[in-house]
């Protein structure tokens, strides 16, 4: 009885056990390219990037922007000069965030001497695709700051989709005052990054791991419950996979760290496997200027000979949907189109034959090489499209494999024929998708197509008011795209995950961004 009361005695009076920390565990199966908000142009560098930085707005787990360092927007009757209200905040070093360092910010992404493949998504902005093309001084772009916490925008046009197009990596604004640390921190030299977002950047060692912790100085962080988050470096899927069962790893898939293409089957029933859609397409580029694919008869036939339902039952097996359209169809009600056929041999030959005798050749004088990236899931695409082909149309086509990095320089330069390539959309709404061919010098043009139909079917969807009007005109660009064919999408992606289920709150967006900053454990 004695040791019992000496116990609860002790028991009583000692202090009360420190919280442990809490900590997540994910990976990136690439290190990424950049923390820059000016340089934001792959997934992987924006998902970091939203971490560590905070912009005017941010993206809801809908899609929908939601204010985040804008207190309050202000946006004329004409819908075209937008007056940003910034909140009190500070970068991690404590000193003040300003409307100023995002007008910085964004004019160095419209200095043609930086080309940022992102730079168009700032054309809305009045003067802004003028000074990137060196047309005009960048004082005459409609962004200024008009004291420390307002911020002017004019437009060129009403858009109404401008306040999403506030929530992108690219519109995070880059501290003016410690610019050099961003550049230092590419470089691999370890010095204290600094941020604005809910957490900051504390240590990296290159091809190995990323650690975050949270910034105290978060203008929001009350909703913030994790101290950390450790992020492997894992190119390998099934590493990734095997880790996660070890309990090395707490989420894993979507964009930034795909499953094996063979894991549904064994964890089909697992409790922690979820499934959403996602705005994302994986398609077959062509380079419209090259002297065979130039021809719209033959690019018709290489997209028909495709049997996209084998290539999403056989070999992606993710529940993705056979493309039959352009636009994802979770960027319209989740209506999926049918402007073309998904597999149609018979019509394939015959554009075949409309081909070759337009360009005077014979099927063997068609050589032509499929460029892809080094992943598991590519390479078996790539391997069945060949395959495909060669059943189909008797055509011969070579395969190239290569690095993510290399592989991105060879689309934004049109090295290639053939690319096995993918979007996502980068906001919620389909003109995102059909933007990028509004004209042949937009880098994620990637065939290099230009329609002036179509160009015209664009700029008037981006001031049309009238939504079942601008919808009309994104359908009827929609079709030109299918009818000319510069590229043939395959299928419509399904976001694919792994949580652990003590794991709450993990949420993502419609465009595959995963809101890690909302998550806590149970």
């Amino acid at each position: 009885m004695r040791i019992l009361l000496l116990f609860l005695l002790l028991t009583c009076c000692s202090s009360p056990r420190a919280p442990e920390p809490q900590r997540l565990k994910i990976s990136f199966n690439a290190m990424p390219v950049t923390v820059d908000p000016r340089k934001s142009s792959d997934f992987i560098s924006s998902t970091l990037i939203c971490m560590i930085f905070e912009g005017l707005t941010r993206c809801r787990a809908d899609g929908s922007p939601e204010m985040a360092l804008a207190d309050h927007v202000e946006i004329s009757s004409d819908r075209l000069t937008y007056l940003f209200h910034l909140r009190s905040s500070v970068w991690s070093d404590g000193t003040p965030v300003t409307a100023h360092d995002f007008e910085k910010s964004w004019k160095t992404i419209l200095d043609p001497a930086h080309a940022n493949p992102s730079a168009y998504l700032f054309y809305p902005i009045k003067h802004a695709e003028a000074s990137y093309k060196g047309l005009v001084s960048s004082d005459q772009i409609g962004i200024r700051a008009v004291n420390d916490s307002i911020l002017e925008v004019v437009l060129e046009r009403p858009t109404g989709y401008f306040l999403s197009l506030t929530a992108y990596p690219s519109y995070l604004p880059a501290p003016s005052h410690a610019l050099d640390r961003i550049g230092r921190w590419t470089s691999g030299e370890q010095v204290p990054l600094i941020s604005n977002g809910p957490f900051c950047l504390h240590s990296a060692c290159s091809k190995s791991h990323i650690l975050l912790r949270k910034n105290e100085r978060f203008w929001n962080l009350d909703p913030i419950h994790l101290d950390e988050i450790h992020i492997s470096i894992v190119p390998n899927e099934t590493t990734a996979l095997q880790m996660f069962a070890r309990g090395e790893l707490d989420w894993l898939g979507g964009a930034i760290s795909p499953l094996p293409i063979d894991a549904l089957q064994t964890i089909q029933d697992s409790p922690s496997l979820q499934f959403s859609p996602m705005a994302a397409t994986t398609f077959c580029a062509f380079k419209t200027d090259h002297p065979h694919l130039s021809n719209q008869h033959l690019r018709q036939a290489l997209s028909l000979a495709m049997n996209r339902s084998d290539i999403v039952e056989k070999i992606t097996q993710m529940r993705e949907t056979p493309a039959t359209r352009f636009i994802p169809p979770s960027l319209s009600s989740n209506r999926n189109r049918l402007l073309y056929q998904p597999h149609d041999p018979e019509l394939a030959k015959l554009h075949l034959q409309k081909a070759l005798s337009e360009l005077e050749i014979e099927p063997k004088e068609i050589h032509l090489t499929l460029s892809f990236r080094s992943t598991q899931l590519d390479a078996r695409i790539a391997q069945i499209l060949q395959t495909q082909w060669k059943e189909t149309l008797g055509l011969t086509i070579a395969l190239e494999q290569k690095e993510p990095q290399n592989f991105k320089e060879l689309l934004y330069h049109r090295k290639f024929d053939l690319a096995l390539a993918f979007w996502i959309a980068q906001f919620s709404d389909p003109i995102n998708i059909l933007e990028r061919f509004e004209n042949s010098e937009n880098w994620k043009n990637y065939p290099g197509w230009n329609n002036e139909q179509f160009t015209k079917l664009v700029r008037s969807a981006w001031s049309q008011t009238d939504q079942l009007k601008r919808f009309s005109l994104i359908d009827e660009a929609e079709d030109l795209l299918a009818e000319e064919m510069p590229l043939a999408p395959i299928y419509h992606w399904s976001n694919m995950s792994l949580c652990n289920p003590r794991l709450q709150n993990i949420q993502m967006t419609p465009n595959g961004a995963v809101l890690f900053e909302y998550c806590y454990w149970e």
